[in-house]
C-alpha cells in the first residue's frame, strides 16, 4: 500500500458546526493535505457514488474510505499538531469513548449549531442576500445616503 499523501473529507455543507470544523481543519498544519467536498454535491455524487451522504467520510488517495467517528480520527491524524492524540484515540478503549462522543455530537449536531450560533456558509449567504445596501447619492445630493 503506497503512503497517503491526500485525504478528501466529504462533510454536510449545510450544517453550521460542519462548516465551522472545517474552517478549523483548514487552518491547521496539516501532515497530509486536505480536499472538503459537500456531501451529496454532484461532484461527491460522481466522485464517490457508493459512500453515504449522510456522515462524515474521509476518502485517501490510496483508496481506503472512513466513516464516522473513524473518519474524525482520521481528520486529526491528518493535522500535525493531532497526530498524537489521533493514535491515541486508534485504542480500542478510547476509540470506542470516540465514538460515543462522536455519535453524540453527529446526531445532535443541528441543536449544537443552534446552541453555539454556528451557521453553514450557505446559511450564512441567504441572510446577507436579504440585506439590501442604501443607494449612493452622486455628489453635492444632500438627502440620500453619500458613499
Amino acid at each position: 500500500m503506497r503512503p497517503i499523501q491526500r485525504l478528501t473529507i466529504l462533510y454536510d455543507s449545510a450544517c453550521g458546526l460542519c462548516t465551522n470544523v472545517r474552517h478549523w481543519l483548514m487552518t491547521q498544519t496539516q501532515a497530509v493535505s486536505l480536499e472538503f467536498v459537500a456531501a451529496g454535491s454532484a461532484e461527491a455524487r460522481a466522485r464517490f457514488s457508493g459512500i453515504p451522504a449522510g456522515e462524515l467520510a474521509v476518502i485517501a488517495d490510496s483508496g481506503e474510505v472512513w466513516l464516522g467517528n473513524h473518519a474524525w480520527v482520521v481528520c486529526l491524524w491528518a493535522l500535525r499538531d493531532y497526530r498524537g492524540l489521533a493514535v491515541r484515540l486508534s485504542s480500542p478503549l478510547l476509540l470506542l469513548m470516540a465514538r460515543e462522543a462522536f455519535s453524540l455530537v453527529s446526531n445532535n449536531r443541528a441543536e449544537v449549531s443552534q446552541w453555539l450560533g454556528l451557521r453553514s456558509d450557505a446559511e450564512i449567504e441567504q441572510q446577507l442576500r436579504r440585506v439590501h445596501a442604501p443607494a449612493c447619492a452622486p455628489a453635492g445630493v444632500e438627502e440620500e445616503l453619500k458613499c
